[in-house]
C-alpha cells in the first residue's frame, strides 16, 4: 500500500476544491417571458417616462433583470420570489398588462398594501435601480444614463467582461 505525504494530501484537497469551485455554473434557462412582461409593466410604473429621471424603459430595467436572473450567481429563491408576486399581482389584477398606466400604478399601490406585494415591489424596485445604476456590461443602465443622471465619475479602467465570465475564462 502506498503511503501519500500530509503535505501531498493537503495540496492536492486546496487544488481539488479550488478547481471545482472555478468550474463554470450551467445558467438557470427555464424562465417564462410573460414574468418579464409583467415586471417590464411594473417598472415602467416605478420608472415612467417624462421625468426627469431616465425612465426604465431607456435604461434597459428589464433587460437588466433578465440577464442577470438567468446566470448561476442568482439565488433560486430570489427567482421563485420574482415569480410568486407576480403571480399574486395577476390573480388580483388578471387585466394588469392591458390597463392604462395610471391604473396599473394604482393597482400596483394596493398591492403593495399586503406584505406579499410590498416585499415584491420593493424587491422590484431594489433591481431597477441596480440595473440604473450597474455597470453597462450588465444590460443595464444604458449609454450611462443612469450614472448621468446622478452625475457619476466611473473609475478606470471600466470592465470588458461581466466578472463571472472572465472566471470562466481562467483555466485550472
Amino acid at each position: 500500500m502506498k503511503k501519500i505525504t500530509r503535505r501531498v494530501f493537503i495540496i492536492s484537497t486546496i487544488l481539488a476544491g479550488t478547481g471545482l469551485a472555478l468550474l463554470p455554473q450551467k445558467a438557470k434557462t427555464h424562465i417564462k417571458i410573460e414574468l418579464f412582461k409583467t415586471i417590464e409593466a411594473v417598472q415602467n410604473v416605478l420608472f415612467p417616462e417624462g421625468l426627469d429621471a431616465p425612465s426604465a424603459k431607456e435604461f434597459g430595467a428589464t433587460s437588466y433583470l433578465a440577464n442577470v436572473s438567468t446566470h448561476s450567481s442568482f439565488l433560486k429563491s430570489d427567482l421563485t420570489f420574482l415569480k410568486e408576486g407576480v403571480k399574486e399581482l395577476m390573480e388580483r389584477n388578471n387585466d394588469f398588462l392591458t390597463l392604462p398606466q395610471k391604473e396599473q400604478d394604482r393597482r400596483l399601490r394596493e398591492f403593495s398594501k399586503s406584505k406579499l406585494g410590498q416585499n415584491w415591489i420593493s424587491f422590484v424596485l431594489y433591481f431597477t435601480l441596480e440595473a440604473l445604476l450597474s455597470d453597462p456590461i450588465y444590460g443595464g443602465n444604458k449609454n450611462e444614463l443612469g450614472w448621468r443622471w446622478v452625475r457619476h465619475h466611473t473609475g478606470q479602467p471600466q470592465p470588458k467582461k461581466p466578472f463571472a465570465q472572465l472566471l470562466e475564462s481562467y483555466n485550472v
